[in-house]
């Protein structure tokens, strides 16, 4: 369903069956390990990583989401400042993890915000974190040094910029105590013990699952020690380039929205995103029933783990010259994508994407219009297919008039800031009949669920 002055965006949209690159993501696909990958951070604190995986995330108050928002306003306008140093958010995969690399420059070069920033040689010390997931990205990498820039900031105001080279040495070291940290923390998710994880770092430093009386450490669990730490060799102060940083954010920054829009798909469910501002259902506790995710992974996280198994730099982020939303735009080959699955049995044609699923091609309009390309990708993989050669189809998508996008993307906006304003969310789209389903908003929303069926 659109709103009554949407423009009629589908006769501007070609799609066509990339064959070849099908056949080569269902060959990815099928080489992809079975077991979930572990995220670079969950090395920096496997304890830790280990509540959040098994109890959920803590309860956020109101200003720690208004911290958090005003760190993705902050985050939008670094991306423009960076865009012409590299590639922005690229992801890396190998030895079990899965990481995202903030800058590939002539170095890997990792961006941290707070409140304070610290001397070169006091890193390895006050911010030891901060040089560990640095040396895991140079290893992944195969980089001998990498980069660290920290922006001290007061909400959205950038007020100092560093930028630290570090060098390190022995990579086969720091690579050895990866795969180790990697083995504690699958052991641990799969018998639902922490007992044989290191010291927590955040033990007398506010750690909300001690907060919650859900983590029972004591503090004085064994310090297993940083080969990362020891691996680096150098600090180098880079006061040229943190003041071109610096220049550079302050061009682009501009003050965070309480009403800003989030993400892309608010605007293609508007109704449902009314209801998830003004009744927002009650934060997950850390300590309901949430599944240790060590066993395997579902087709969806195999589809993204093929995309991002290519070479380095294959699939990064692209920085969104709109207001809104702030998410960043991933692109794989230059072109912003989409991964999605589905169990229909009967697969979408090319010429039928729009009408079957016209989210996919909605979403993926609003990204290239974002970003200011014509074209883009959606890689289905159907989970039902009996033969693998049936089981992914990619599909290339041109837009003629990607300003039709902005346009609806711009009247949903604002209609969903007006029905929220007025209370009134009658005149939103309603969602198709699969959100319907799941809605947990479906007594208040009261909209009808006789419409049309879509993949998702």
């Amino acid at each position: 369903m659109a709103l009554p002055d949407e423009p009629r965006w589908e006769p501007t949209v070609a799609v066509t069956l990339d064959r070849d690159l099908s056949a080569e993501m269902a060959g990815r696909i099928a080489a992809v390990p079975e077991e979930r990958a572990i995220w670079v951070t969950d090395l920096l604190d496997p304890r830790r990583a280990f509540w959040r995986r098994t109890r959920g995330a803590p309860a956020l108050s109101e200003e720690r989401r208004a911290a958090i928002d005003a760190g993705r306003a902050l985050h939008m306008a670094l991306g423009r400042a960076l865009s012409r140093e590299g590639q922005l958010e690229v992801r890396v995969r190998g030895q079990g993890l899965v990481g995202r690399i903030d800058l590939l420059a002539d170095v890997p070069t990792e961006v941290k915000t707070g409140g304070t920033v610290v001397d070169p040689d006091e890193l390895r010390t006050l911010r030891p974190e901060h040089v560990e997931q640095l040396a895991m990205y140079c290893v992944l990498a195969d980089r001998p040094s990498g980069r660290l820039l920290h922006l001290r900031t007061e909400g959205s105001d950038v007020r100092e910029v560093r930028a630290t080279d570090v060098r390190f040495e022995r990579p086969a070291e720091v690579a050895g105590e990866m795969r180790r940290r990697v083995d504690a923390l699958r052991t641990s998710l799969a018998s639902r013990d922490p007992a044989g994880l290191p010291r927590c770092r955040w033990f007398a430093k506010g750690c909300e699952y001690r907060a919650a009386n859900v983590c029972d450490c004591s503090g004085g669990e064994a310090d297993a020690g940083s080969a990362m730490l020891d691996a680096a060799a150098g600090f180098t102060s880079r006061p040229e380039l943190a003041e071109r940083v610096d220049t550079g954010v302050r061009a682009h920054a501009r003050p965070a929205e309480a009403d800003r829009i989030a993400r892309f798909r608010d605007v293609l469910y508007p109704r449902r995103t009314y209801f998830e501002r003004t009744a927002p259902p009650g934060p997950e506790e850390v300590d309901g029933a949430v599944p240790a995710t060590a066993g395997p992974a579902d087709p969806y996280e195999r589809a993204v783990a093929a995309l991002e198994s290519g070479p380095l730099g294959e699939v990064c982020g692209a920085p969104t010259w709109a207001e809104e939303p702030l998410e960043e735009v991933g692109l794989f080959r230059g072109a912003p994508y989409l991964v999605r699955t589905s169990r229909s049995w009967d697969p979408i044609r090319p010429e039928e994407l729009a009408a079957r699923s016209p989210q996919y091609v909605l979403e993926l309009g609003f990204r290239c219009a974002a970003t200011g390309l014509a074209s883009g990708r959606v890689l289905v993989v159907y989970e039902r297919a009996e033969r693998a050669e049936d089981r992914v189809a990619v599909f290339d998508l041109r837009f003629g008039a990607p300003t039709y996008f902005s346009r609806i993307w711009r009247g949903r906006a604002e209609a969903i800031r007006d029905a929220v304003r007025r209370h009134a969310p009658q005149g939103l789209p309603a969602c198709p009949a699969w959100r319907w389903e799941e809605c947990t908003y479906r007594p208040e929303c009261g909209c009808d669920p006789a419409v049309d069926r879509s993949h998702r």
